[in-house]
């Protein structure tokens, strides 16, 4: 029998129950920073970290948004008025039929993805966005939308409803599908995967246990780094201190306390006393000396090694590559600098392409990670694609502007200050990671070796020196030379410590030669060196506490990445899989892919469970070695990636509603057609179908295909619009959008000249752009007035079909060609085209303007009449004459 999530949830430590109701309660399955941190924290806790608190609920069946058959199913009606949410306008409501079709039609910029943004945020999502606010502006002000739904029967429900609250469960039956969606289904090896809704949560607890894995194992690297520097020496072999430090490491199973060492390095009143009596007593004792020289050569040989490292660490030669690094990187910076003069004079804001704004730009790249954790290469820089700033379409402008933005960061002279400049940071952490003791450690430590002779003590002070001296070297390196930076000479320095560490050697041998041994003084010696480790063991105290700490948390990382491990998350994995992925779903997956036009390529699903993640994929046969982006066009991944949504939904006994948005991004045109028929046959089995879009190709698909359905697919057009006045996501309901109905435009351009008509100041630059865009405006409705009144739409652009029946409206005069020919002519001057310094005619009066424009609803309007006298002579065509009978 395969438990269910919930069953295995329960089955786990609370952390895991905990971890998943964070994903599941989220909209994407994208938990928060926030989030994140308190599952880490609860991880800690799990593994006994000290301090570590748990924040643990666990998973409950309300949490996984299950679908129920007897559950009553819920429309949404109404999205809005909204407030404070992607500078969309305020006062405006987008209402949607609760059966058939709302089909909303938004230029790229218009504000659309505003709303399908809270859609997404209200419904269900495999993906989703947070809402935001103005992003040019600080604002503090709660994100409000009025929303309005009715549950089966019931009265429409109508609600406040604050972003930062949780949205009405019952929204959740509602499916959204768009490109980030898509992303769901095509993974980051474009591999397209179906993910149920119990799978996705599952997997993105497998990735985040990774992503807790990734982050702790370079916590332990650095740890295992520090622990490989040897602690402070010069103990006793064999003491209760030397014992204890030894049981410093990660694998020893039982660890000094703190307050062990703690204690082991504080002597009393008395054992000090009996320290220095001991030491006077046994001064000329042959093993004490031994002991001492015996602690001094451990020290000396320690001393060595530094000198080594730090000479070779700050060598001339180190020294050298760090100002070439410097000076290559000054230069790369200044070609930098320069490129970007050359590349972004004419940007708005200064200083693009500066330090800055590189900082700016690479957060926004490590902002849109991919499937697989990395920052790419490039932003998404296409028209449409989204900005991951302000979250809306890009423009062709914009899209151009990123798209340079693109190229100057990979370009040579980007790359190369950023080579330079990482070569630089590396020169300076070598230099920074290297560790020059501390005077005052070195000098306690050393302080017997110094009390030995005359001689020694000037070893050590010339050692304490060279030590000052290679601190300073150190500052004045990473100063740029702010400070004393000269290497000392330590040649010979160190061969005068090395002869004098084999000097010692001898004399302990001489003085273990010489010592006595009775059972009263062996005890006395061990007791003078076992003081001494301890006092030594109280000036070394902070390091060897710091290495208590670092065992203990390696000790306690080591724990937690034992607990994130993926294999139990695998297995659940997979037996999931095999019981929600069924052989029906297969079947309606097929089913899609036929009704896409997809059979001419052999998909099949693939099962796997690497780390976790659910890799049910559909896969080409025969070619699994060949990723299937090198194969499948965009589109293709497109239509397959609509086929699994629509496939995921196609067993629900109740008819749940769906909103796509923008489905047919990259289809060809066969495909746009067949995705249209695909989300009419929806409607008729009785879902409620919303649909944005920005391709009007798809948009007279879908009326169309409406159409032909006749009741089964009511619908009912929506245009989201941008205005100067209101600003992103004006309403318009009953509406074509403005490449589609000649009537709207005269509307609209009747409304533009209404506005002109308070300008009193015709010379200037502003009053001649507006006239321009009035007149390029009015010159293109002239040219639909064209398609739609005089050739009464028998051939209509972004529509496949001819209607030859509708030439019987159809009849064109010479004052019509007249009409048409000179008003063209006249909007022409004004609109697209440079006119001669000879023909520099003033810029036409407002009232000229409304004469034009008139003179264009006159011709619609004459026309339409005259249409129906055309249209009724020519119905007489259509008929055979009237034979008559002979009297």
């Amino acid at each position: 029998m395969v438990k269910s999530l919930l069953e295995w949830a329960g089955e786990q430590e609370p952390w895991v129950s905990d971890s998943l109701r964070r994903i599941a309660g989220s909209t994407n399955q994208a938990i928060t920073k926030t989030d994140f941190e308190v599952i880490l924290e609860n991880i800690r806790a799990a593994a006994g970290m000290p301090g570590a608190k748990e924040h643990l609920s666990p998973l409950e069946p309300k949490h996984l948004e299950n679908k129920k058959s007897d559950v009553e199913r819920t429309v949404l009606t109404q999205l809005g008025p909204v407030e404070n949410i992607d500078r969309l306008a305020r006062g405006q409501s987008l209402r949607m039929a609760p059966e058939g079709i709302t089909l909303i039609y938004g230029e790229n910029g218009s504000g659309k993805s505003g709303y399908t943004r809270i859609a997404k945020k209200l419904c269900r999502s495999l993906s989703g966005d947070d809402l935001r606010g103005n992003v040019f502006e600080e604002s503090q002000e709660p994100k409000r939308v009025q929303i309005r739904y009715r549950v089966g029967e019931e009265e429409v429900r109508t609600i406040d409803w604050d972003a930062s609250s949780e949205p009405p469960a019952a929204l959740k039956q509602i499916s959204i599908f768009d490109s980030q969606n898509a992303r769901l289904y095509v993974d980051a090896d474009n591999k397209i995967a179906y993910l149920p809704h119990d799978l996705a949560i599952l997997e993105r607890h497998g990735e985040l246990c990774r992503q807790v894995g990734e982050k702790l194992s370079l916590e332990a690297k650095e740890l295992t780094a520090r622990l490989k520097v040897p602690l402070p020496s010069g103990y006793s072999a064999g003491s209760t201190v030397s014992n204890a430090l030894g049981n410093l490491r990660p694998n020893c199973q039982e660890l000094p306390s703190p307050e062990f060492l703690e204690e082991l390095s504080r002597l009393s009143a008395e054992e000090i006393r009996e320290l220095k009596e001991l030491e006077a007593e046994l001064s000329a004792d042959p093993i004490a000396q031994a002991d001492i020289r015996r602690r001094a050569i451990a020290l000396l040989e320690r001393v060595l090694l530094r000198l080594n490292q730090c000479t070779a660490n700050l060598s001339v030669a180190a020294a050298d590559s760090l100002v070439r690094a410097r000076d290559e990187f000054r230069v790369a910076s200044r070609v930098e600098a320069l490129a970007a003069s050359e590349a972004f004079s004419d940007e708005p804001l200064p200083n693009v392409g500066e330090s800055a704004w590189r900082t700016l730009f690479d957060a926004a790249r490590a902002f849109a990670v991919n499937d697989g954790g990395e920052a790419p290469d490039r932003l998404r820089d296409s028209e449409g694609d989204y900005c991951v700033l302000c979250q809306e379409p890009l423009s062709a402008s914009g899209a151009d502007r990123l798209r340079r933005f693109n190229d100057f960061v990979c370009g040579e002279a980007a790359k190369n200050a950023e080579r330079a400049n990482q070569i630089l940071k590396s020169r300076l952490e070598e230099i920074e990671r290297t560790d020059v003791p501390n005077i005052e450690a070195v000098q306690d430590s050393l302080s017997s070796y110094k009390n030995l002779n005359a001689q020694r003590q000037e070893i050590l002070r010339r050692i304490l020196d060279t030590f000052r001296d290679l601190s300073m070297r150190k500052a004045g390196l990473l100063h740029e030379g702010k400070g004393k930076t000269e290497l000392p000479q330590v040649n010979d320095l160190v061969e005068d410590i090395s002869k004098d560490v084999n000097l010692l050697k001898l004399e302990v041998a001489e003085f273990e030669a010489a010592a006595k041994h009775t059972g009263a003084l062996d005890e006395k010696r061990r007791r003078l060196s076992s003081l001494k480790d301890r006092a030594k063991l109280g000036l070394d105290l902070e390091i060897v506490r710091q290495r208590l700490q670092d065992v203990m948390r390696k000790k306690y990382i080591d724990t937690c990445l034992s607990k994130v491990g993926t294999r139990t998350i695998s297995n659940q994995t997979t037996a999931l899989r095999k019981a929600l992925v069924t052989e029906k779903l297969e079947e309606s997956i097929s089913s899609e892919i036929k009704a896409l036009d997809l059979t001419h390529l052999p998909f099949r699903l693939r099962e796997t469970s690497p780390g976790g993640q659910s890799a049910v994929s559909i896969g080409l046969q025969g070619v699994s070695k060949i990723k299937n982006r090198e194969i499948l066009s965009e589109g293709e991944q497109r239509a397959l990636a609509l086929a699994c949504f629509l496939a995921e939904i196609s067993d629900e006994k109740v008819k749940y509603g769906i909103l796509v948005d923008d489905p047919v991004s990259s289809l060809d045109h066969l495909r746009v057609r067949k995705v249209a028929r695909r989300l009419v046959a929806e409607a008729c089995k009785g879902r409620q179908v919303v649909i944005f879009t920005h391709n009007i190709v798809f948009f007279n698909e879908v009326i169309s295909e409406a159409a032909r359905m006749g009741e089964l697919a009511p619908l009912v057009k929506t245009v989201v619009r941008k205005t100067d006045l209101q600003g992103f996501g004006v309403i318009h309901e009953d509406s074509e959008p403005w490449v589609a109905d000649i009537a709207s435009r005269i509307t609209s351009l009747q409304s533009r000249a209404n506005e002109l008509a308070d300008e009193t100041d015709f010379d200037t630059d502003q009053y001649r752009r507006k006239i321009k865009d009035f007149y390029t405006d009015l010159r293109e409705s002239w040219e639909r007035a064209v398609e739609e009144v005089v050739l009464a739409k028998t051939v209509v652009r972004f529509v496949p079909d001819v209607m030859t029946g509708r030439l019987r409206d159809v009849e064109v005069t010479d004052d019509d060609y007249a009409a048409i020919y000179h008003a063209m002519k006249r909007a022409s001057e004004r609109s697209g085209h440079d006119m001669s310094e000879g023909r520099d005619l003033p810029p036409p009066r407002p009232s000229e303007l409304k004469q034009d424009l008139n003179d264009l609803d006159t011709f619609r309007r004459s026309l339409k009449e005259r249409r129906k006298k055309t249209s009724a002579r020519r119905e007489l065509l259509e008929k055979p004459q009237k034979a008559k009978f002979i009297e």
